[in-house]
């Protein structure tokens, strides 16, 4: 291959590059046709004789066993023959090899084909195929290299080729010297032996045609010959390194890989626009790249952000959920990326997706007011280029699925899909990768515009995605996949496969960003395991104070009136729940009379200072319940009531129970507060006692089992894995409303 000649040798047993080097010689068709209607030249013979700069060089095309290709790729011919119609007078030259013509050279191929050249055939007819005559069938096989050439209608003109395969050497060959033994009769010339080891291990040298693409070569540098126009790139590689792609630097331009585009003898980088296109969808099987290519978007998406703001761009926040196998987790160490939140921490992902519902809304009302259909246009109209832009990362959606789309989950899920819907003319946009042809719902399908078709497990999964099904396969590098039918290869930072040595990069970048003062995005904070009852307040909107909640990470409170029920497995702080309770009320209303009812004789709630009374055994319970039920009903008890159970279970069948009940309905019929607590299984019965404290369907269920939801609320609990839940953390439930609660140390 000689870049002086601007001859191309194409292998013709690859398919998909036999496609792509058509596509290219249409385009350098194309190339050559404008360039000769811009000089207003008929042929690129006239464009030389005025020795224009630009005039390319003649092409010369050259296919061994033609036919193979042909059986191969059969639309091959007809390119072939678009390239022999047109190419001649632009330059472009064919030389096609084949062992046997018939059913190969059709007959449009060669009416543009001249030139005939015949070597030794195996029958007649195939030498009358392309000669006219039996002749090439006839060669002494003994001599190789015999052919017979035709140009047009004129005769057969016999030749013998030249073989380019042997070697010369630049020593000339040592005198001839021959030894002769004489005796009577006739001399016998004598031969020295030959040693046939040492000809295994000579070495000749480069061949002939080594020799002469060297020379050609060096001669084109010596003449100092521009490089010849290629007709075709080379090949997408393997890997790419992001960084020289992200000059830029606009937050509505995220490149993110390099395409391949023959049509236009061009490999341009490859971008997401948020603004134009909302959303993208990644396919691809486990291993395709899939992780990777989300890590590229939010590494371009830092670079928007780099010293503060661009000039023509904004901000960009990224987040992420990951559903996979933490290959996200690196992107933490950015400051652009607000939090990485794993799939199974439902706590942190119900966070995010509120967040996100909060901002959509509020932003809608901002931008309808300014009349922008774009976060780019709203920047502009109102002056505010530091509104960021919200990039969601979705690693799994999948498994996403699989967790979210059944139960009471299921509302997380739609307010995913909601958000992916709505969220573009905000700048609020997706990411999500699949790893199932029918991994998204069709529901969600609509909202994405734009798709890259990794390599996926099965060769049918093309067809139904809409690419191409001869492009990728199992030999295809990671990150190489499809987008519209244009195969791109996937850009990493750091340019190699290696994660340990992508994993450096990113931290690297990282230190640049905040060492150009980029400053960071709010992250998805998450509920801690101890929360002191004195750091809350002892109030919000006139309402008693309990814990943290988990969707606002703020102080969550409880309606103090009806029944509550607090519910939960040994060890998940039940008792420590009941103090917590009695000090936020007594916090909260420091008139209200606290009372503890307990079958336990010696209870450790009993040392706890808030109480106003303590019963503490049955006939304790029954002479406290009868005298507080009498003054409640007659309206003599001053200030409010609120009635602490510990074990209800073991006071319900005892002698207390009859008074007990009473006492608690009495409660509930004059607003005062009663809180029980007790075993899941003894609020599963709806009848007794059980029955009447279940009424308001409030409570607190710590470590919930799922069970706790149906049998003691009414209510759908999401569910959860009790090994991630610490001490103190439960739902707070109110009407049969439910929210993640850690609850606050009474002391």
């Amino acid at each position: 291959e000689s870049g002086a000649t601007g001859l191309k040798i194409f292998p013709a047993e690859i398919i998909t590059p036999a496609r792509r080097a058509l596509a290219s010689l249409s385009a350098e068709l194309r190339y050559r046709e404008h360039l000769l209607a811009r000089h207003r030249a008929k042929d690129l013979a006239e464009l030389e004789r005025r020795g224009e700069v630009d005039v390319p060089p003649s092409l010369v095309i050259v296919v061994d066993e033609f036919a193979a290709l042909v059986q191969e790729v059969p639309g091959f011919v007809e390119g072939v023959v678009n390239v022999a119609q047109r190419g001649r007078s632009l330059g472009l030259h064919l030389i096609l090899a084949t062992q046997r013509p018939a059913g190969v050279i059709k007959d449009n191929l060669r009416a543009n084909t001249n030139l005939r050249l015949a070597l030794r055939v195996a029958d007649e007819n195939d030498s009358s195929d392309v000669l006219g005559s039996t002749v090439a069938a006839s060669f002494d096989p003994a001599v190789p290299g015999r052919a017979v050439s035709k140009s047009g209608p004129r005769g057969l003109t016999p030749f013998q080729t030249g073989y380019a395969g042997g070697w010369t050497t630049d020593t000339p060959p040592p005198p001839e010297m021959r030894v002769e033994m004489l005796g009577y009769g006739a001399g016998r010339l004598w031969e020295p032996p030959v040693v046939e080891a040492e000809l295994d291990h000579e070495d000749l040298g480069p061949t002939d045609i080594q020799r002469l693409v060297a020379t050609i070569g060096l001669a084109a540098r010596t003449a100092e010959l521009p490089s010849p126009r290629v007709p075709w790139l080379p090949e997408l590689c393997s890997v790419y390194d992001l960084a020289p792609m992200l000059t830029d630097g606009r937050d509505d331009t995220l490149a993110f890989g390099v395409a391949d585009d023959p049509d236009n003898q061009a490999q341009p980088v490859v971008a997401f626009n948020p603004d134009k296109e909302g959303n993208l969808a990644v396919f691809g099987a486990s291993g395709s790249g899939k992780s990777v290519l989300l890590r590229t978007i939010a590494l371009a998406a830092g670079l928007t952000v780099r010293a503060g703001l661009t000039v023509r761009g904004g901000p960009c926040h990224v987040y992420g959920i990951d559903f996979g196998n933490h290959a996200l987790s690196m992107l933490e160490s950015l400051p652009h990326v607000g939090s990485i939140v794993s799939g199974a921490d439902h706590e942190r992902l119900t966070r995010l997706l509120t967040f996100l519902r909060e901002t959509v809304d509020e932003r809608a009302v901002r931008y309808s007011r300014a009349s922008a259909a774009t976060i780019t246009d709203y920047r502009r109209i109102a002056d505010a280029p530091d509104e960021p832009r919200i990039v969601v990362l979705v690693d799994g959606l999948t498994a996403f699925r699989q967790a979210y789309e059944t139960g009471s989950k299921v509302r997380w899920l739609d307010l995913f899909t909601s958000l992916a819907a709505e969220g573009r003319p905000v700048g609020v946009h997706f990411v999500i990768s699949v790893d199932q042809r029918t991994g998204m719902p069709s529901s969600l399908a609509s909202a994405v515009q734009r798709r890259v078709v990794l390599r996926m497990a099965h060769h049918d999964d093309y067809a139904f995605l809409g690419v191409a099904g001869d492009v990728l396969g199992r030999s295809s590098p990671p990150g190489r996949g499809l987008l519209n039918n244009a195969e791109i290869q996937c850009a990493v930072l750091g340019g190699t496969s290696e994660v340990a040595t992508q994993s450096r990069a990113v931290s690297a970048f990282g230190d640049d960003l905040r060492a150009a003062g980029v400053s960071d995005a709010p992250p998805v904070g998450s509920l801690t395991a101890r929360v002191l009852m004195e750091t809350l307040p002892c109030e919000v909107d006139g309402r008693p104070v309990l814990g943290v909640g988990s969707a606002r990470l703020s102080p969550l409170t409880f309606e103090a009136r009806g029944s509550f029920v607090v519910t939960g497995p040994s060890g998940s702080g039940r008792t420590t729940s009941l103090a917590s309770l009695a000090r936020s009320l007594h916090r909260w209303n420091a008139a209200m009379a606290l009372y503890l009812v307990t079958p336990k004789i010696s209870s450790e709630l009993a040392a706890l200072s808030d109480w106003g009374e303590v019963a503490a055994g049955p006939d304790a319970v029954i002479a406290l319940a009868v005298r507080l039920q009498t003054e409640i009903c007659e309206g003599r008890h001053q200030g409010p009531v609120a009635i602490v159970i510990e074990r209800v279970d073991d006071l319900a069948g005892t002698s207390a129970e009859p008074s007990l009940s009473g006492l608690v309905k009495a409660c509930i019929d004059n607003d005062q507060f009663v809180v029980a607590e007790g075993e899941a299984t003894f609020f599963g019965s709806s009848f007794g006692l059980s029955g009447v404290l279940k009424t308001s369907r409030s409570g607190l269920a710590l470590q919930p089992e799922g069970i706790e939801g149906q049998t003691v609320f009414r209510s759908g609990f999401p569910l959860f894995t009790r090994a991630d839940i610490p001490q103190g953390r439960g739902l707070l439930v109110e009407r049969g409303r439910s929210e993640m609660l850690q609850v606050a140390m009474p002391g």
